[in-house]
C-alpha cells in the first residue's frame, strides 16, 4: 500500500476504522502447490476397478493411540483389509497392498488423501506397478 499512496498500511487501516488483521493476505509466491496434476475421479464400473485407502485413528482405554488402515473397493463397498497397529509406516502400507494384490489383482486406480503416509517414495514405486 505504501507504494501506491504515501500512507502505510497501519495508518490507512486506522483511518477507515479497520483492523489490520482483516486485510486479506496475498501470497507473493508463484510456486505451484500440487506436484502432480489432479485427475478426475473414476466412477467404478466393476469390482476391483478403484480402491480407496485412508487412515482412521482411535485410542484405547489406557490412552494409547492406534491406527487402522482401511482399504475399500469402491464398486462393491467390500473392505479389502483393515490392518491395525500403533503406527503404520509407508512400507507397511505397501506390504499390505501387495498382499491384497496377490489375491485380487491390481486395481485401475487407488484413491487417497495427500497425507504423509501416502506421499513416500515406496508407495510411489508401488503405484507405478498399476
Amino acid at each position: 500500500m505504501l507504494s501506491q499512496t504515501a500512507l502505510s498500511e497501519r495508518r490507512a487501516c486506522s483511518m477507515v476504522g479497520l483492523k489490520r488483521a482483516t486485510m486479506q493476505y496475498q501470497s507473493k509466491s508463484t510456486q505451484e502447490t500440487d506436484l502432480v496434476q489432479r485427475q478426475p475421479l473414476l466412477l467404478p464400473d466393476r469390482p476391483n476397478h478403484t480402491w480407496s485407502i485412508d487412515f482412521v485413528m482411535d485410542s484405547l482405554a489406557n490412552g494409547r493411540r492406534i491406527k487402522y488402515l482401511t482399504i475399500v473397493d469402491d464398486f462393491s463397498k467390500e473392505c479389502r483389509d483393515i490392518p491395525v497397529a500403533h503406527g503404520i509406516s509407508v512400507e507397511q502400507v505397501a506390504r499390505t497392498l501387495d498382499s491384497i494384490v496377490a489375491f485380487r489383482g491390481y486395481p485401475v486406480a487407488v484413491i487417497t488423501d495427500q497425507g504423509p503416509e501416502f506421499t513416500g517414495k515406496e508407495l510411489d514405486q508401488w503405484a507405478l506397478l498399476i
